[in-house]
């Protein structure tokens, strides 16, 4: 498999093509079975073969740290030689991945991620929510947890905690750096600021607060809007509120500076420590880094690029924020909001911008089985085609075969271009992809994938197919000039 590297905005390949990756994640969270938790799935090659025929060309491959250090300092090799498993069967399948380290609420105390060892509450008690991510918010233990991790609280061996964390990524990439479908460590997913939460989410509901008692002429308390999301009409007055994209971009500013000290402060040390002990023996592949859990809702993150040990920045970085609307884990997300998702994203494409590196969105859509709303999926493919992303929806479970967001995710992009894309997209009721390029002299072929075997390309005609089990794949030869090319599907 070629090689992908960051240059600039842009993931390449060896060649010097733009590549764009559109895949899925692929996560097992861990299952108790007679009181010990089996963190291996039943996953065959049928699902690697399934990505490929659906035109997936990459994976967000999940591990767990309670499945990889059971005990402090120890590592269990039995689950590595699965995730080893894993990407050799990307590999055979033409699928590249990056490995997430997965977290929800900190611990497999209270969902998934962090040994019980290294889940130090203090005696702060756990508390759940309606929903499964209210405990972010309301539970003490879980934001003890955190705080605990990001001050590197001495763990029963006396080892920190985020010492532990980082000698077992630089295991990972000793064993499985250099791997030829390995592009990307993704090193913690949705990092939670613990209990400098509360001041954000108390500055979020106030000027929510402010602003609907403003606009409506009530006065509502924060115990009143509180109350209001538990009820289901008063939660749908709320939310069709914060579909003014306006009124949604002033609450989420005025959070921003709250988060940003911890994307600069606590999280930015993190990332820089792991990311330095890493390149100790790793020294291409691509760190993926994430915003933090409240950037997901479109506060803005203020990030600073990865440097290494000398200060120089990191060339072989990406940015890899996540993105959901707030219906997101319920019913609603049936509704979800187009305008609130864009100015999600418009958030993130600052931060792009900002750090000047390209993006790979690693967590969005999360349509589960649902048959209505595709026109949510539609939007935001489209969005990640403006800005020339690359991503990995969330997420695979067993029978995605027959979910209907699948039909929406199987669509014409390209995967590899000569030279440099300036501009694609993919017009769901014509049926017809657009893209324009410039090949600067290049001499590679471009590789279009497309969801079916019937088509008619308009413009080119210097262009082979290759033909999958229920797909094709356009391969066209260069030029070095300007093109563009107009695809019909039938």
């Amino acid at each position: 498999m070629a090689r992908i590297y960051v240059q600039g905005d842009r993931f390449v390949d060896h060649q010097g093509r733009h590549v764009i990756l559109r895949g899925i994640n692929l996560v097992h969270k861990g299952n108790r079975e007679n009181q010990v938790m089996n963190y291996i799935p039943s996953w065959d090659e049928s699902v690697f073969n399934n990505f490929k025929n659906w035109g997936f060309n990459v994976v967000r491959l999940g591990i767990i740290w309670d499945a990889i250090e059971p005990r402090p300092g120890e590592y269990n090799e039995q689950y590595l030689d699965w995730v080893g498993r894993m990407l050799d069967l990307c590999e055979k399948y033409g699928l590249y991945a990056y490995l997430d380290m997965h977290q929800d609420l900190f611990s497999v105390l209270y969902s998934d991620g962090a040994p019980e060892w290294a889940t130090i509450t203090d005696g702060q008690s756990h508390v759940k929510g309606e929903l499964w991510s209210d405990a972010y918010i309301f539970s003490g233990a879980v934001k003890r947890a955190f705080d605990n991790f990001w001050n590197n609280t001495l763990a029963p061996d006396g080892i920190g905690l985020q010492d532990h964390y980082i000698n077992m990524w630089v295991y990972i990439a000793k064993r499985f750096g250099g791997h030829p479908a390995l592009i990307g460590y993704d090193f913690f997913n949705e990092p939670f600021p613990g209990s400098e939460s509360t001041a954000i989410f108390e500055t979020l509901m106030l000027v929510l607060v402010k602003t609907v008692n403003q606009a409506m002429g009530t006065q509502y308390t924060l115990e009143d809007v509180i109350e209001m999301f538990s009820q289901p009409d008063k939660k749908m007055e709320i939310l069709d509120f914060l579909e003014d994209k306006e009124i949604y971009k002033s609450i989420a500013k005025a959070a921003e500076p709250l988060v940003e000290k911890f994307d600069k402060g606590k999280l930015d040390t993190f990332y820089r420590k792991v990311s330095q002990a890493v390149r100790e023996v790793d020294r291409d592949t691509i760190i993926m880094r994430e915003n933090s859990y409240f950037s997901n809702i479109g506060i803005e993150c203020k990030a600073e690029p990865i440097v290494n040990k000398n200060g120089i920045r990191e060339p072989q970085q990406a940015f890899s924020p996540h993105g959901y609307d707030l219906v997101v884990d319920t019913e609603g997300v049936q509704w979800a909001s187009n305008n609130r998702i864009e100015v999600i994203f418009e958030t993130h494409r600052r931060t792009q911008i900002s750090m000047g590196v390209p993006v790979m969105v690693g967590e969005w859509g999360a349509h589960g089985n649902y048959s209505d709303g595709l026109y949510h999926i539609e939007h935001i493919l489209q969005i990640f085609d403006k800005y020339l992303w690359s991503s990995t929806y969330w997420c695979y479970f067993h029978g995605f075969e027959n979910a209907p967001v699948l039909e929406i995710l199987k669509r014409p992009y390209p995967q590899a271009v000569c030279g440099q894309i300036l501009f694609f997209n993919y017009d769901y009721q014509l049926k017809e992809f657009n893209m324009e390029w410039d090949e600067k002299d290049g001499n590679v072929a471009t590789l279009i994938y497309l969801p079916q075997k019937e088509f008619k390309i308009h413009d080119i005609e210097d262009y082979s197919v290759e033909l999958l089990d229920e797909s094709a794949l356009v391969i066209i030869e260069p030029t070095g000039h300007k093109r563009s090319i107009k695809i019909s599907l039938y």
